[in-house]
């Protein structure tokens, strides 16, 4: 039997390097060798809080990869050699699927994107994770469609654009057509996201806010449309007091209590608790679990496969800022990735851990 190294979680509070079998791919799956995978905030959640785990331990990390196919399974649209960006949805589907944080990992070609560069820490800060899920799953969801229909659209608010999702976010709608974004972000962001395509980025610390993002957008001050990129209290609070009665409020799931990741399993919330929803009874908000998009069989079928690559391809989008953590062993850079996140000592990067 052939092993592989993988980073799990092994109980609350604790990871570590652990041997696992390598499987083979079934039908429609490739094994891939994994030279690069990153680590998101999820991945603390699992780690810190057993956030999604139910018990179900070892729970190996990591929900990205790009690495090089070295066996495919039968009626795989891949083959041996192709070089990929993927996604595991592993968390929540892990009957099937497995965490990326490891050697060598199997995976469905429906969370793979063929890539035409060498797998590299460049090419992983592609959204290959909730970042093209996170705009195209609330526009699904809430009104209106992404692609706007109208030669002037409406204000739409990004706020926590400088996160990696925000960046995707902004640059999606962009592209898609939206020519009044308002986004807010650290000030030493604000220069590259109106590079992105932001018509004005505020900061987010303002005592001011709510009057900034009024000035910005004219009219009756307020924002028909919005994403939280960060979605905790504090920032639905500061939504809340600039988007229109009757407009819509997309949140990327878990919202966080206070402001920070806090430790405890009253840290995360699925949802805004009614008695403490500031919002109107005609706002429609949409709450976005990333880990669930393949319930979309459009999404399933090609968000991955077909449409990352065509954006890829075409320079639409741009990668994020690499934070590259490449020294000691596998082991000992996951845990330095750990502590990035859970600290907040991450802006405007993805955190990508060498593999192989």
């Amino acid at each position: 039997m052939s092993t592989h190294t993988a980073i799990a979680a092994l109980a609350k509070g604790k990871s570590d390097a652990i041997q696992v079998e390598t499987p083979k791919p079934g039908p429609g799956q490739v094994l891939l060798k994994v030279a690069y995978a990153s680590m998101i905030a999820f991945d603390t959640y699992i780690t810190d809080i057993g956030y999604g785990v139910a018990d179900k331990y070892p729970v190996t990390l990591g929900f990205n990869a790009a690495g090089t196919v070295v066996q495919a399974g039968e009626g795989s649209a891949l083959k041996v050699g192709d070089r990929i960006i993927a996604f595991s949805v592993h968390i929540f589907a892990r009957e099937e699927l497995q965490g990326t944080m490891q050697e060598f990992v199997v995976l469905p070609d429906h969370l793979c994107a063929k890539i035409r560069e060498p797998p590299s820490q460049t090419t992983l800060s592609q959204p290959s994770t909730s970042s093209l899920t996170s705009f195209l799953s609330p526009f699904h969801q809430a009104s209106p469609h992404p692609i706007p229909h109208r030669t002037r659209t409406p204000p739409i608010l990004i706020y926590g654009a400088g996160s990696t999702t925000g960046q995707y976010t902004l640059q999606l709608l962009h592209a898609a057509g939206y020519t009044n974004i308002v986004a807010t972000a650290s000030p030493r962001h604000h220069a590259f996201l109106r590079s992105l395509g932001a018509t004005r980025v505020l900061d987010y610390a303002s005592p001011t806010l709510a009057s900034d993002i009024a000035q910005a957008v004219g009219g009756d001050g307020k924002i028909a449309l919005a994403v939280d990129a960060i979605s905790a209290d504090g920032t639905i609070a500061k939504i809340a007091q600039v988007l229109r009665p009757g407009g819509a409020v997309a949140f990327l799931l878990p919202i966080k209590v206070g402001d920070t990741v806090a430790v405890g399993d009253a840290g995360m919330r699925s949802a805004i608790p009614d008695e403490q929803n500031p919002f109107s009874n005609d706002t429609k908000i949409a709450y976005v679990r990333t880990f669930t998009y393949r319930q979309n069989e459009y999404l399933k079928n090609n968000l991955m496969p077909k449409i990352l690559p065509q954006l890829l391809f075409s320079g639409i989008i741009q990668p994020n800022k690499v934070r590259l953590l490449a020294e000691g062993t596998l082991k000992e850079r996951v845990a330095a990735g750990l502590d990035l996140l859970r600290n907040n000592k991450v802006s405007g990067e993805k955190v990508i851990v060498k593999v192989a």
